[in-house]
């Protein structure tokens, strides 16, 4: 069990608090947060692995692609 620290960033039992202790940690869940708001079905799911949130973003990365080289081509092919 991890538990915030108190004074001088150690708990009463000598551990080095989450926040020091993982700074990187944190930074990577945060920002998955943040995709998991971004990304379509991920609102709905907000208890999804790191690997399903991943794999979501790459197939919505991807999507979003496809459409861009299929709007780019209609302009081209419309004159626009």
């Amino acid at each position: 069990m991890v538990t915030l620290a108190g004074k001088g960033g150690r708990t009463s039992r000598g551990m080095v608090s989450l926040r020091r202790r993982r700074p990187f940690q944190l930074m990577v869940l945060r920002r998955l947060r943040e995709l998991k708001k971004i990304v379509p079905a991920g609102a709905r799911r907000r208890k999804a692995d790191v690997d399903v949130v991943l794999r979501r973003t790459a197939e919505y990365i991807c999507a979003l692609e496809l459409k861009v080289a299929l709007l780019r081509r209609l302009s081209h092919m419309y004159g626009v």
